[in-house]
């Protein structure tokens, strides 16, 4: 199980174009990925889990990868987040 705290640098947050991109990269992966995001727990490859978790921009949020391929989701995830999902 990988656990990494990243930075949400979309300044409006993760509204549906950004929670559609996520959803699926993280469907790419075995891996079961959650996200933490203010005591609220979040299936990453839910649209709807996240679209109703109400990410708002320039928090952060805690990501947890666990499964065979949780080193390459972590890094993927860790990407997506850096550059703001191609959004803002």
């Amino acid at each position: 199980m990988l656990k990494e705290v990243v930075k949400i640098s979309n300044q409006h947050g993760i509204h549906a174009r950004p929670a559609g991109v996520l959803a699926k990269v993280c469907a790419q992966y075995q891996s079961r990925i959650e996200m933490i995001y203010d005591g609220k727990v979040i299936k990453g490859k839910s649209i709807m889990s996240i679209l109703g978790a109400g990410i708002k921009g320039k928090g952060s949020l805690e990501i947890i990868c666990s499964g065979s391929d949780e080193r390459e989701a972590m890094a993927k995830l860790k990407v997506l987040f850096a550059e703001g999902f191609g959004f803002d």
